[in-house]
């Protein structure tokens, strides 16, 4: 071998080598690090379905099927008179209210069919009191339950609440809601037909006097051309069989003809009455046909 020729270095004796070396050792060193934290973080976040806080109870009623409305948080409304509320949250079909103990829950139980409470939780059931028991159940499971059977109070409000189900046309269904007893009629509405969308055809009475509503006939006869001036005032036998439609836009109108069949979609606001001779109201609506 040549003095000159100079004596290869082994590679692990290369300076480059080290600080690739060193480079990934701390990348190593850095994974290691993080990994626990991770997993803390996940079980923080993790959430805890089983305890009886206003918002479980409300997954439980809605997953049951006994509620079906977004939850809101109406605590404000409730802290500064009510004792001891944590939080409370309504649908407009219920109020759930969380307390700090069984006992102040419970002061706010009158007992009847309005009103339910367990543990810390106290409901005031303003849709679907027919449906005490069931959320009397739910409550005490403490979670949700599928195999919940609908009370009725009589067969004629099981019918209602089957042709509702079934979405029955507008005067099927008011013939069966005005034969319910007196006594059943507020609660089978509220129960079974306030704030559900519904599809109704009838007649088109009047496009002009309410600016962004039509007025429909949805009886399949007696209409004779009457205007809503004339059945507001000289024909209000008539009433209980119209429903005024608020329209979503009321470019919906443009093409629509009085005296012509018309289909919507809505939901219903406000009820008829045959006694007192009281319209049906119905909002969002839109025409299908």
């Amino acid at each position: 071998m040549s003095k000159k020729e100079k004596v290869k270095k082994p590679f692990y004796k290369k300076w480059w080598v080290w600080v690739i070396a060193i480079i990934v050792l701390f990348g190593i060193i850095g994974s290691i690090g993080n990994e626990e934290p991770t997993k803390k973080s996940e079980k923080v976040t993790e959430k805890d379905t089983s305890s009886y806080t206003a918002d479980n109870v409300y997954v439980w009623l809605k997953k049951s099927g006994l509620i079906k409305g977004e939850a809101v948080d109406k605590t404000s409304e409730f802290k500064g008179n009510t004792e001891g509320v944590i939080k409370v949250i309504g649908t407009g079909e219920v109020d759930i209210h969380e307390f700090k103990t069984a006992e102040q829950a419970k002061k706010y139980d009158i007992g009847g069919d309005m009103t339910v409470a367990y543990k810390k939780i106290y409901i005031l059931i303003i849709q679907g009191q027919s449906q005490h028991d069931s959320f009397k159940k739910v409550l005490e499971a403490g979670k949700p339950l599928t195999d919940l059977e609908t009370k009725y109070s009589s067969d004629q409000q099981k019918q209602v609440a089957e042709l509702m189900q079934n979405g029955s046309d507008f005067f099927p269904l008011v013939e069966a809601y005005y034969s319910l007893p007196n006594d059943q009629k507020s609660q089978t509405y509220d129960d079974f037909i306030y704030k559900k969308e519904v599809s109704w055809t009838g007649t088109i009475a009047d496009l002009e006097a309410i600016g962004d509503s039509i007025v429909v006939y949805g009886k399949p006869t007696g209409y004779n051309g009457e205007n809503w001036s004339t059945i507001s005032t000289n024909k209000k036998d008539m009433l209980p069989y119209v429903f005024i439609v608020e329209l979503k836009d009321k470019a919906m109108k443009t093409g629509l003809k009085k005296g012509e069949q018309v289909k919507v979609k809505a939901v219903v606001g406000s009820r008829g009455d045959k006694k007192l001779q009281y319209n049906w109201k119905l909002y969002e609506g839109e025409v299908i046909k």
